[in-house]
């Protein structure tokens, strides 16, 4: 016994050490992934583009050691209910219950949380938000003009089962795009022939162009498609042209392009720029807006341009740009300033357009009515080039407000949690690695943690109904039969016993009046027919009879007395026997 004892003390031991191991593994790359993140977010240089894959790898293996951690738990959970199971009784694991609990919650959260906010969304430059923040008079200005314009919630990926041409619209976006399955997204999306109008306001858009160049680097005809972009960190402020604050530059000078006919000035607001001077002639785009000579990118919110501060170091793509690029301008201190800074760009190839604009703020509530400005022809002006001047029905217009976000905090709105959920799902079901197999996924994982019918209820169930079958079976006898008349007889509801009685003279007359309804005019006629001989106080008899008993029967006349009761229950076996 005492060797059996060492064995399940040695095997605890060797539990619980794992059980640290797997959570050790599992909080360490978590925290680790989060730090990584911080870093990265307030690190002012320029890092390596594949860096920026650390957080999501260490997140990928915290959650594989998670699930391992579960894995175990459970497997030692089991193993113990299998040592008990012949000892006593267990009901359905609490795991399942677990499992229905969340199923539950999951499947109810975006259905109850409307009632709490209303489904309102308040989110820079969302098209819901029709504050002076929001979009929604730029949704409005494309319906207006003819266009269909959908709005993408969840996953891009939800533009694949589109079967029209697709203008996707990225305002503001704050939320970075997955590396694994987004960023190739958009390599697709663009040889599909599909366009994009691509609104920078210091979020993620910063490093999503430069994101898709990169992962497709090794396509030789990549420049071609997703020119080199960088957005430098600051704020543009022009002191020569502007409405309010320098911050609110008035852009005036544009060059001759579809998209900028009949613009003649357009107003931002705390815009950014791309990179521009001579760096712009190698990136190739087509330049469409520039601010003025005296504007600049204000990196340290000083409000004057130093160029000792108000630079970007381009060092890391000299092997690009060759050794033509002019020396004026050193690439470690790129400066951002003297010259005419780049706001508006765009890019066709010969299956897509792309657009791009340094500021969405020029499209909110607020600016896009601005009198005296030109920002509404101007966006009508980049969805007709974007759509090739076609016909506006055999395009969408998609809006992505997946990606935009609080900027402090998580998105717990109903159309963010309904976002979060519906991403995963449309993603696993339109990748076409996971498509074929996450339905049955789905059905495997329901069935094997969903608790079990419980047999002994059902059989209970079955018995119930069985003997609910037996006891309308001995209603129909005639000894229960006279005990119910009885019973209603005694308790004074003679209406309830006449129905009752009244059953067997409604069988006959059903079946002689051969699918005619019962009314006292069609039994007399039926009763005339029958026997042409029938006296007159016999017909007079059976009609006071029969619209008795059918008032009794439709509730609208009272047996009041067990003497009148007699007295139908008599005139009924006389009719029955009359006719």
């Amino acid at each position: 016994m005492a060797k059996v004892k060492g064995g399940k003390s040695s095997e605890k031991s060797i539990n619980i050490s794992k059980g640290i191991i797997y959570t050790f593994f599992t909080v360490y790359l978590i925290i680790y992934g989060i730090g990584i993140s911080i870093f990265i977010e307030n690190y002012d240089e320029p890092i390596p583009i594949w860096v920026t894959f650390l957080p999501l790898l260490c997140f990928i293996g915290g959650a594989f050691t998670g699930f391992a951690l579960l894995n175990f738990i459970r497997n030692v959970h089991m193993h113990k209910i299998r040592e008990t199971k012949s000892r006593k009784k267990t009901g359905p694991s609490i795991y399942k219950y677990t499992f229905l609990l969340l199923i539950f919650i999951f499947s109810f959260v975006p259905l109850l949380a409307p009632i709490i906010d209303q489904g309102k969304n308040d989110q820079n430059f969302s098209v819901y938000n029709e504050d002076w923040n929001g979009c929604s008079d730029f949704k409005k200005l494309l319906e207006d003009d003819g266009y269909e314009v959908k709005n993408i919630q969840s996953s891009l990926s939800t533009t694949e089962r589109i079967n029209k041409s697709i203008v996707l619209v990225i305002l503001g976006s704050n939320e970075f795009y997955n590396p694994i399955y987004e960023i190739p997204y958009f390599m697709e999306f663009l040889e599909d022939g599909n366009s994009i109008l691509l609104c920078h306001d210091h979020g993620s858009t910063s490093t999503l162009l430069w994101e898709i160049f990169f992962a497709n680097i090794m396509n030789p005809d990549v420049e071609d498609i997703i020119p080199l972009t960088i957005f430098p960190d600051g704020i543009l402020r022009d002191h020569l042209s502007y409405d309010k604050r320098p911050d609110f530059p008035i852009i005036t000078t544009f060059t001759n392009h579809p998209i900028t006919q009949g613009i003649n000035n357009i107003v931002l607001s705390k815009s950014s720029v791309a990179v521009g001077g001579p760096f712009v002639e190698y990136s190739g785009w087509d330049v469409l807006g520039y601010s003025s000579y005296s504007s600049f990118v204000d990196k340290n919110d000083d409000q004057e341009f130093d160029e000792d501060d108000d630079n970007i170091d381009l060092s890391f793509i000299a092997d690009a740009l060759g050794d033509d690029f002019p020396d004026d301008f050193p690439l470690e201190e790129f400066p951002l300033g003297v010259y005419e800074q780049v706001v508006f760009m765009a890019k066709e190839t010969d299956d897509s357009r792309i657009v791009v604009s340094a500021d969405a703020s020029l499209f909110n509530n607020e600016l896009i009515n601005e009198d005296g400005y030109d920002n509404q022809q101007l966006a009508l002006n980049m969805m007709e080039w974007l759509i090739h001047d076609e016909d506006k029905d055999d395009w969408i217009i998609a809006i992505d407000e997946a990606h935009i976000r609080p900027e402090k905090s998580r998105d717990v709105s109903s159309a963010g949690i309904f976002g979060f959920y519906l991403q995963y799902i449309v993603h696993l079901s339109t990748n076409p690695i996971t498509a074929w197999i996450y339905p049955l996924l789905a059905i495997y994982t329901l069935n094997k943690y969903l608790p079990k019918k419980n047999k002994k209820k059902e059989e209970e169930k079955k018995a119930k109904e069985e003997e609910k079958k037996e006891e309308q079976a001995r209603f129909r006898t005639s000894s229960f039969f006279v005990k119910k008349i009885e019973w209603y007889r005694e308790k004074a509801r003679y209406g309830n016993a006449l129905s009752l009685l009244y059953r067997r003279l409604e069988r006959k007359l059903n079946a002689q009046l051969g699918g005619r309804k019962i009314t006292t005019q069609n039994v007399i006629n039926m009763v005339k027919e029958k026997d042409q001989k029938i006296t007159r106080h016999k017909l007079k008899r059976i009609t006071r009879f029969m619209n008795r008993i059918l008032l009794i029967k439709k509730g609208k006349r009272k047996v009041r007395s067990e003497h009148e009761f007699e007295q139908l229950f008599f005139e009924l076996e006389w009719v029955y026997s009359n006719i």
